[in-house]
């Protein structure tokens, strides 16, 4: 089997948009791979693009050697490490998507997830209301989350705190804070800060949180990733929060990085942004094995989707993974077969490979290619 075509699309959707990447081989398989979020998009496509004429021709079944030129390739300075490393995961992602394909295998079968029909999830529910951020917004979309059977919630109420502020407003998370409150416990809501905090500002947040509110399920990001100094002031005067962290990591050493600094017992990486299924599976075995849980960070559309909730499959704690509750309404048909999302659980495809395909009137409606160094409808 050879790569005949590696194509860069982008979907732009009312609500959101999602950047792909698609590997064609001579067999007729198609593997999907999601970069959304890479920051830079054409910097992204055309990197992707440049090193196009090395890919086809390669046996996709050998993954390290497609990979091999991103490690040879030599790029403008403008490109960030995020860049290169989005391109990377998402090139990752296609090209494991489609050895299962060739091999007839769900893509968390051949990963070794055995007979698994779903895995738990927990909502996001920032996503839907990034335009509506009124404490009632965030109630009605946790009341309707609550219902739909999701065990958790997560929100981001204090997104309007400045961490060079030291005096910063948390009035108004609060408020948003308490709407969501009076329909479901704190202990079924994770906070998500963003890195919004500094030290002094993190605690002013933490003391009147566990007054008035009590112990949320667990805070994440609350400060620069890399503070971990700051991390372990708060954690010895707030030992009964459980810290999440490591959507930023994009390589595999920046998450060890937070592994060893033993401030978070949750990691979270990305599967468009570390390096792919390839570097997420490793981070998997590795921390898991030191004890920490891991759960995939997944604010994404259809395809990180499902390529995060296969390698959740590979969990031994059965930990929730994240999805973007409402974040596009009905987007379950978007895709063949339709998304599996009911019971606060994401639900297998018996289908090989990732086990969904988006629509071809998908990207005939929402759709562009990019071609020669620009983007074009589809």
């Amino acid at each position: 089997m050879k790569i005949t075509d590696v194509q860069i699309c982008r979907v732009t959707l009312p609500t959101d948009r999602w950047l792909l990447v698609c590997v064609e081989t001579d067999e007729g398989h198609r593997g999907w791979g999601e970069v959304t979020g890479s920051m830079d998009d054409h910097g992204l496509a055309a990197l992707l693009e440049g090193l196009k004429p090395t890919l086809i021709g390669r046996n996709p079944l050998n993954i390290a050697e497609c990979e091999r030129p991103f490690h040879q390739w030599t790029y403008p300075v403008t490109r960030t490490i995020r860049t290169y490393s989005t391109a990377l995961s998402g090139l990752d992602q296609a090209l494991w998507d489609v050895t299962a394909r060739h091999y007839g295998l769900p893509l968390y079968r051949m990963y070794g997830a055995g007979e698994k029909k779903s895995i738990p999830l927990y909502a996001n529910l920032n996503k839907a209301i990034r335009q509506k951020r009124r404490p009632e917004d965030l109630e009605k979309n946790g009341v309707l989350a609550a219902q739909a059977g999701y065990a958790m919630l997560k929100c981001t109420p204090f997104d309007e705190v400045n961490p060079a502020n030291v005096d910063s407003d948390l009035d108004a998370g609060f408020r948003r804070l308490e709407a969501l409150a009076r329909h479901v416990s704190i202990e079924r809501i994770a906070i998500d800060c963003h890195q919004r905090f500094e030290r002094y500002t993190l605690s002013r947040m933490l003391s009147r949180l566990l007054d008035d509110f009590g112990v949320p399920y667990w805070v994440e990001d609350p400060v620069d990733v890399k503070d971990y100094d700051a991390m372990r002031t708060v954690i010895a005067r707030y030992p009964q929060i459980r810290w999440a962290a490591g959507e930023d990591a994009l390589t595999y050493d920046m998450m060890n990085q937070t592994m060893q600094s033993r401030c978070y017992e949750m990691l979270m990486p990305d599967v468009k942004y570390i390096g792919g299924p390839s570097v997420v599976k490793n981070v998997m075995a590795y921390g898991e094995g030191l004890g920490f849980k891991v759960t995939l960070h997944n604010p994404n559309g259809l395809i990180a989707t499902a390529h995060s909730a296969h390698l959740s499959a590979l969990s031994r704690f059965e930990t929730m993974m994240e999805y973007p509750f409402m974040a596009v309404p009905e987007r379950e048909l978007l895709c063949e077969p339709m998304e599996q999302v009911h019971d606060g659980r994401y639900w297998f495809s018996e289908e090989p490979g990732i086990g969904i395909e988006l629509k071809p009137e998908v990207f005939r409606t929402y759709g562009e290619r990019f071609v020669n160094g620009r983007w074009e409808r589809m």
